[in-house]
């Protein structure tokens, strides 16, 4: 576990980014231009440098200066507080925590880099997408380029050999789980596949897409606790649980047109395995989902499908069962962690509660 590391200079716990290469401001962790060089092994001159800058640095700052909630970065900490019950952290272990939570935040800016692409999406946070703002081939690469970087963060912790594999190997399940997840997102065409099929479909895409990524932060921030296994176990499933939650109120979001009004009946429109349509098709008779798919047929023509998702209360089923998954995520994960008869803080589950509770609030 993290805790077992190996001891770290006081310089280095003041200033993580004097070994790691970057630079900490109000938006997190952004990579330093001679740091980046030592990395490349290059000794070239200010030619080469401000290529890099223009090419990716300055597109890479431009999305992770856009952030939301930092929800992800934020359930590392509340991960290793959870489970940190009662005893002494290191000096090392709260700078650890916070390069955790940027690893997470990176690749998850890089993913919706890449979704945005993928989806044609023209704006991000209100503000262009950075494929709008910077042409696609430079945003693509900065995109996958935040999937890769964040591996030499986790190198800077400087973990025993044994401690460091685990976390990688966390990590490279993460992100085939995330980009399986996109596959089907992409590759479903749900409103061809049978009825019955479309709830399963939705679900595990929402899980792999978006709760691959929870549960990795909650996974980080169990090691930072030093977490038994079966503990960590736990909390990637409640992880990757709270992940399906989150993507069931914002596929409320996208049908209400809340945050980004100009994506509103975006998964619709694409076809893509949204809970929109699993709600729909798993509540629906089948007359009345065929009516349903064929008025998402009529896009971005409004007025059927507003005339369905009024008479079918389908916003309304689709809040009670995003709440419903959320309180059956806690309760277990809850129950889990009484029956491992293991320290645990109720203090900060609540907390965790309370972050589920503002996600909810803000689908009101």
């Amino acid at each position: 576990m993290l805790t077992q590391m190996n001891s770290m200079t006081a310089a280095t716990a003041r200033s993580p980014h004097a070994v790691i290469g970057l630079e900490h401001g109000a938006n997190g962790y952004v990579t330093e231009e001679e740091k980046l060089n030592d990395l490349l092994g290059l000794s070239s001159g200010a030619a080469v440098d401000d290529i890099i800058k223009v090419s990716l640095l300055t597109p890479v700052k431009y999305v992770t200066s856009n952030h939301g909630k930092r929800i992800r970065g934020k359930l590392v900490t509340l991960s290793y507080r959870l489970l940190g019950e009662g005893s002494t952290p290191s000096h090392a272990e709260p700078v650890q925590c916070g390069i955790c939570a940027e690893v997470v935040e990176l690749i998850h800016a890089g993913s919706l880099v890449v979704d945005d692409i993928e989806d044609g999406s023209m704006i991000r946070r209100g503000k262009p997408a950075l494929h709008i703002r910077y042409g696609l081939p430079t945003a693509l690469n900065a995109g996958n380029w935040l999937y890769f970087w964040p591996f030499q963060l986790i190198k800077a912790l400087e973990l025993p050999n044994r401690t460091a594999l685990s976390v990688y190997e966390d990590y490279h399940r993460t992100l085939l789980r995330a980009h399986v997840g996109q596959a089907m997102d992409l590759g479903s065409g749900v409103d061809r596949l049978p009825q019955s099929r479309v709830p399963e479909v939705c679900l595990a895409t929402m899980e792999l897409k978006t709760g691959a990524l929870m549960g990795f932060a909650m996974v980080l921030g169990a090691a930072t606790a030093g977490a038994t296994d079966a503990v960590t176990s736990l909390v990637d499933e409640f992880g990757r649980n709270l992940g399906i939650a989150l993507q069931m109120f914002d596929d409320l979001g996208n049908v209400l047109g809340i945050r980004e009004p100009a994506k509103k009946y975006e998964d619709l429109m694409l076809r893509r395995p949204s809970w929109a349509w699993g709600c729909a098709a798993r509540t629906s008779s089948p007359q009345h989902y065929q009516q349903f798919v064929a008025a998402a047929e009529k896009l971005p023509d409004t007025g059927e499908l507003e005339d369905w998702i009024d008479n079918h209360r389908l916003i309304q089923r689709m809040r009670d069962s995003a709440r419903h998954r959320l309180e059956c995520t806690f309760s277990h994960l809850k129950i889990g962690l009484e029956s491992r008869h293991v320290r645990w803080s109720v203090r900060v589950l609540d907390e965790i509660r309370e972050l589920g509770k503002e996600i909810a609030l803000a689908y009101d």
